[in-house]
Parts: structure tokens; sequence; C-alpha cells
């Protein structure tokens, strides 16, 4: 069945996300403290992150599915039978899904800061620091309310997808553990009502999403302009650490909007018009477990200093291997 190949991306991209994001925050200790300064501590709890991510998508194993006008996010991981418990964790994969793009949006403020407005970035100095992901910890908490109280479980909801669990997992919709938006409900004439809870929670998640993308977007142009505007008066190393940061955090926003984003956004949309596009609910389950295992890959082969380092590794792999050649032929 699709869920089975689905949860298989979703363990083997578990077991290669620890890997890749080990192996940054090794090059971060090692390599980028001295060089990049605090931003190497943005850096890494963008990689500690994504670890955390892995480690829920894994006992959640979310699955998407779109049924009329709802959409629903649903616990397929081993705890999803046990009452209340798989519910809760359901919004905490929501939550880390929503502390994604906040730490994305954090990252971009701070290069804005570095590069437009340097003299402010002494408000951060010290424990300070700590200030600067507080925006992103409220749109992480603000997001599991949103799903906790908004996008709750109802029996109006089980009954509309008993048939559908039944089908795709055989499973009693009853007994399961989910996160769903049901837009609008039908009464007992056929007239249609608007779920204010549901739609209001709705709309916050793509309020937060809105504003988090808002600020990637006007902090990444000023800070092109800046670099634009002053690169006569920058030291070339200074240039090339900027553009260099530049283009990796252009590719890690890329990358999530492409993987994450777009899949889900569209899902919030498509139910409005009752639409159903098997593909996309399948792609937008494995696509949410694959972007935390190649994300780093990006900072690894973009920043000089890392891909100089992996290269070093393997260039001395190679030396080490001739050498015990040698020694054995000797």
């Amino acid at each position: 069945m699709m869920y089975q190949i689905l949860h298989s991306i979703q363990f083997v991209s578990f077991v290669v996300s620890q890997f890749t994001n080990g192996f940054l925050l090794y090059l971060i200790w090692t390599k980028a403290r001295k060089v990049f300064g605090a931003y190497s501590y943005l850096m890494a709890t963008f990689s500690m992150y994504a670890i955390l991510y892995n480690y829920v998508d894994v006992i959640t194993q979310p699955l998407v599915v779109i049924e009329q006008q709802m959409y629903v996010v649903v616990n397929h991981g081993p705890i999803r039978h046990v009452p209340g418990v798989g519910f809760v964790f359901t919004c905490l994969f929501g939550s880390s899904f929503g502390l994604c793009i906040s730490l994305l949006s954090t990252q971009f403020f701070y290069r804005y800061l570095a590069v437009c407005r340097p003299k402010s970035l002494a408000c951060l100095e010290g424990h300070q620091f700590l200030l600067i992901f507080a925006p992103a910890l409220f749109v992480s908490v603000t997001w599991f309310f949103f799903c906790f109280f908004g996008l709750d479980m109802t029996p109006e909801k089980q009954e509309m997808l008993k048939i559908p669990f039944m089908e795709y997992y055989g499973e009693d919709s009853k007994t399961m553990s989910f996160v769903s938006g049901l837009f609008w409900s039908y009464d007992k004439n056929g007239m249609a009502h608007w779920n204010t809870k549901d739609c209001v929670g709705s709309l916050g998640l793509a309020a937060l999403m809105i504003i988090c993308c808002s600020t990637i977007v006007v902090c990444a142009v000023k800070t092109y302009n800046k670099m634009n505007d002053a690169s006569n008066s920058l030291s070339d190393r200074t240039k090339e650490l900027n553009r260099q940061l530049f283009i990796t955090l252009s590719l890690q926003t890329l990358l999530p909007f492409m993987l994450m984003y777009g899949p889900v956004g569209l899902l919030f949309l498509f139910p409005l018009f009752q639409v159903n596009i098997d593909f996309l609910s399948s792609s937008a389950a494995a696509s949410t477990a694959i972007y935390p295992a190649v994300e780093p890959l990006i900072a690894i082969f973009c920043i000089k200093t890392f891909r100089r380092s992996l290269f070093c590794y393997k260039n001395l792999g190679k030396i080490s291997s001739a050498a015990v050649s040698t020694v054995r032929s000797g």
C-alpha cells in the first residue's frame, strides 16, 4: 500500500537526517565559530531543530488526507490509538513544522541586522542573544494551540473519515488520532454553514506562514540591495563570506517552500474547492520527511569552509587507503 512506501521514506529520511545534521553540527563546532561568530549558533540551532523534527516525524509518521471540504493530518505512528496522547503528538508535529519557517525567518532577520544595521547587534550580545529566538518560539507555540483548539477531532469528522480510513489504512476513524480542518458542515436541510473554529484555526496557521514568508522576502531583498550598494567598501573576504551565506540562506528557503510549504499550502486551499489530488497528499507526507535530511547539504556544499573540510576528509581517506596498500605490499 502507498502508506507503507511513505513510512519507508520517513524511516530512511530519519537515518539520513541524523548523519547529515550531525556532520553539519560537527563542522559548525570545529570550523564555523571563529569565522561566523554568533551566526554559527543560529546555524547550529537550525540543525538541532532538524534532528528533533525527524524524531517527532518518525513517532507520528504523519499521513495526509483530503476528504471533500476537509484536510486531515493523520497520526499513523505507534501511539495513534492512545487517546489524547496521539492527538497531542500530532499537534506537536504541526508545531515543529511551523518552527521551520520561523527559524528560517530568524536567520534572514539576523543577516539583515548584520548587513544593514550592524550597530543593533550590540543589543544581542551575551545572554541577550537568546532573545532573537523568541519570535520563532512564539510562532511554534501559537501553531500548536491553533492545532489543539481549532483543528480538534469531533464525532462529525470521525464519521466523515470512517470510509476513507478503512479504505486507505484498514483503521477505524474513531480510534485514530488526527488533526483536521473542516471548513463547513451541512445541516439537516442540506444548508452549508461555516465552521468558525476550524476556519479560525486554518486562517491562523495561514497567517503565521504569511508573516514568516514576508519577513524572509523583505529581509532578503534589503540585505541583497545593501550588499550591492556597499560592495565597493567591503573587503573581498567579507564580500565572499556574505555571498556564500546569502546563497545558502536562499537555497535553504527555496527547498522548504518546494518540499514543505508549497504542498501544504495547496492542502489548505484544495478543500475549499473540494478538489482531491491523491498524488499531492502522498507527496506532502514524503517531502516533509525528506526535507530535514537534505537541507544540511546546502550549507555543507555552499559554504567554502565546510566544502573544503569535506574534500579534505575525502582526500585524507584516499591517502590513508593508499598508505595501507603500500604497507601491505611492502
